[in-house]
């Protein structure tokens, strides 16, 4: 497997097991979506929300040296702890 330039020694690659929480998180949104028409629960804002949601995961599966901004474990890695504001 080859390295990528833009994560290359920079830490910032995706792990194997993140490259399939976010692959199973686009996946689970494009099931969604595909179903959206049969279901009548599913409003135009939802499917709305939905396309960005997919769009962002397939954006840090292409990019993932922006996944330390999103994922939640590399945030607390990264010290980036919210809960104190």
């Amino acid at each position: 497997m080859a390295s990528r330039d833009e994560g290359a020694g920079t830490g910032r690659e995706l792990h194997e097991f993140e490259r399939t929480y976010l692959e199973r998180l686009r996946l689970a949104a494009q099931v969604i979506l595909d179903a959206a028409p049969d279901l009548e629960l599913v409003t135009d804002p939802l499917e709305a929300e939905l396309h960005i949601f997919k769009e962002r995961t397939e954006f840090l599966l292409l990019l993932p040296e922006y996944a330390a901004d999103v994922i939640p474990w590399r945030k607390m890695l990264n010290g980036d702890s919210r809960e104190d504001r």
